[in-house]
């Protein structure tokens, strides 16, 4: 193997170029950019100039391989998501002539299909939750829902609709009551269409108390099958992991056996030859958790290697994009490995440009700074420069942080650290949540389920809101001399004659106590990009650090501080505001996120109820339903289907009465 594409971006572009590099193999990526990114510059060899990324382009398998082929490579590695689990797109790849850097595309067709993969199981005495495959779904709600609607009165509610291809959480919605099915069935076969380019659903039963426990399989095509370890993805919004950590804490001996066992059982079953996730739900309901081997039921395999890989190799101290490179060029495991133990612990946090006070909804826009803290058994995963832009075509998450340590404890002692030490001045993300999680409460204590951060997340944002209270005034206060001052504010503050006595008093106290005309010391950079400008610094005002951002767009400027990795923002110029829910202001229906107009339900002259779905929108791959927020009647609609549309943009306009 000496040059390998990746056809894929972001941060896992970047993971697999640095592991390649190392081995002194070539990587060609494709950008869009006249000048490609930062964070792939230094670890990339070249790059195949394409005129647009977009979800559709790393969906085209024909293209991808005629890229590969034009650049000159000799293999090619999917990364994960888009075409990374689609045996067809591997068939052309080896047609090709070309390594492809993952399992045999026989064993991606067995576990490609949820349907599929769970008669594998069942095959291979792995339990599995009561489920139906191979139902019809109609184009509309008006269609014959029989088959879906008669298993869902057999078995009850709540129910899990998933999309049978793919992964990562997308096309899968919680069914809690009859009225909710048709429209969830039809949201998650649009999404399936639409990332996995399949809308084949399953339904399964919802249990009630679950952990999300998976088992990291390491395989070569010399029928040597090995579990290293396990990891704990419990905490989840939107069936999406947001933390991940290894080993999985609290469980039973017999129970990490007997799911370790399992996942090799599977994947010696399908003739699996690469890096692969076997993941599980375990029972961790009141009566069940105390028992020496606790219940577990198949969910899914992951024929490719998984977002939350780096906490398995800081506890084994292992590189498995390495051993997905000499797999696939025909290496031989060590046998040793079929009896690692882990050492340590390891958590992972995926950062989501996303605002959470908003039900978690996406929030692209461009980032002014970017400055991860660094320190031992910190690790992180980027696909960010310094000054950036985070774009609504792409899934929101924008970077992982990794943190090990000797025990769970210090490793989310040590997260949290790197946290209040990161800053990140952007748009809305998902750090205060993060903290918070990791800081205090059950999760920081011990295992919590998949149901946890949906149950709690009032109680979540109530903590994040208080917490960012305590330090309001002291942001505000620069926030104001930032303004004041333009990109020069903090500056121009440092110089001379030192802070006023409202500064003095917010950071040190009362201003008595405080010796008058310390100075604020400030260091500051500048970055430029296409048709932006950010100035960047890091400051001290009564020995008190902070950041300090500002960036210049057109004609509008935009002012972060960062506390304590907290983040503070004002607009010099007003922007359009948001609705929050997506609903309506006195006027106008508006869109809650930027996106694409995917579906358009009402016409002008339409009476719409509260709380009726109106428009839907796509977002970081994600679909979005915006609701009226009022009875009435609509008067015009603004947009039309494919149409792109920003934040508080008006959808509809309400008929005067």
């Amino acid at each position: 193997m000496k040059r390998l594409f990746i056809a894929n971006r972001g941060e896992i572009a970047r993971r697999i170029a640095t592991t390649a590099r190392r081995m002194g193999i070539d990587t060609v990526c494709v950008s869009d950019r006249a000048t490609p990114p930062a964070y792939l510059l230094d670890v990339v060899t070249a790059f195949v100039a394409v005129e647009h990324e977009s979800p559709a382009l790393f969906l085209d398998a024909d293209a991808m391989v005629r890229l590969a082929q034009t650049a000159g490579c000799d293999a090619l590695h999917p990364g994960f998501g888009f075409l990374s689990e689609n045996a067809g797109f591997a068939a052309k790849v080896v047609a090709a002539g070309l390594v492809w850097v993952g399992p045999n595309p026989a064993a991606i067709e067995a576990m490609a299909s949820k349907a599929g993969a769970r008669d594998y199981a069942v095959a291979s005495g792995v339990p599995v939750v009561q489920g139906l495959s191979g139902f019809p779904v109609p184009a509309d709600a008006g269609g014959d829902f029989s088959a879906l609607e008669a298993f869902a009165d057999k078995v009850g509610y709540p129910l899990l609709i998933k999309a049978a291809l793919g992964g990562g959480g997308k096309g899968m919605r919680q069914v809690h009551a009859k009225g909710e099915l048709r429209e969830a069935a039809l949201r998650c076969r649009s999404e399936g269409l639409s990332s996995f380019g399949d809308g084949a659903l399953i339904c399964e039963q919802y249990l009630m108390a679950p952990r999300h426990v998976e088992v990291q399989i390491l395989a070569d095509k010399h029928k040597n099958v090995y579990a290293i370890g396990d990891r704990d993805c419990s905490v989840q919004r939107r069936h999406q992991k947001v933390i991940e950590e290894a080993p999985a804490p609290a469980l039973g001996p017999e129970t990490r056996k007997a799911l370790h066992a399992a996942a090799v059982r599977l994947a010696q079953a399908v003739g699996y030859d690469s890096t692969g996730t076997v993941e599980f739900l375990v029972d961790w309901s009141e009566a069940k958790r105390s028992a020496p081997e606790q219940s577990f039921y198949f969910l899914e395999m992951n024929t490719r290697l998984q977002v939350e890989h780096p906490v398995t190799e800081e506890v084994f101290g292992l590189d498995l994009v390495e051993w997905q490179l000499k797999v696939a060029q025909g290496a031989k495991l060590p046998a040793a490995y079929a009896a690692l133990a882990p050492r340590g612990h390891s958590v992972e946090v995926r950062v989501y440009a996303e605002d959470v006070a908003q039900n978690f909804f996406p929030s692209p826009g461009v980032v002014a700074a970017f400055r991860p803290a660094t320190g031992p058994g910190i690790r992180w995963e980027i696909g960010l420069d310094e000054l950036d832009e985070v774009t609504g075509r792409f899934d929101p998450m924008i970077a992982k942080l990794v943190v090990t340590g000797d025990s769970r404890p210090q490793a989310l002692s040590r997260l949290t650290d790197a946290l209040e030490r990161t800053f990140l001045a952007g748009p809305a993300t998902n750090t205060d949540l993060v903290w918070q999680l990791c800081r205090r409460g059950p999760f920081a204590e011990g295992p919590v389920t998949t149901h946890f951060l949906t149950q709690n997340l009032s109680g979540l944002l109530d903590a994040i809101a208080a917490r960012r209270g305590a330090h309001q005034a002291a942001a505000e206060a620069l926030l104001d001399r930032v303004a004041q001052g333009g990109m020069s504010g903090v500056a121009a503050a440092g110089a001379g004659t030192g802070i006023d006595d409202a500064t003095r008093a917010i950071f040190g106290g009362a201003a008595a106590k405080t010796p008058a005309g310390q100075p604020l010391a400030l260091s500051v950079g500048v970055r430029t990009a296409v048709g932006l400008e950010s100035q960047v610094g890091r400051g001290v005002v009564e020995g008190r650090p902070f950041w300090y951002a500002a960036l210049s767009q057109a004609a509008d400027q935009q002012f972060w501080i960062g506390l304590g990795g907290l983040h503070y923002t004002r607009r010099a110029a007003a922007k359009a505001s948001r609705t929050a829910g997506g609903g309506a202001s006195e006027t106008k229906i508006a869109a809650p996120v930027p996106g694409k107009v995917i579906a358009i339900k009402v016409a002008p002259g339409a009476a719409v109820a509260q709380n009726e779905s109106v428009f839907v929108l796509e977002s970081m791959k994600m679909e979005f339903e915006v609701k009226a927020a009022k009875a009435g009647t609509i008067a015009t609609v603004n947009v039309k289907i494919g149409d792109q549309v920003t934040a508080g943009l008006e959808l509809a306009h309400w008929q005067e009465t």
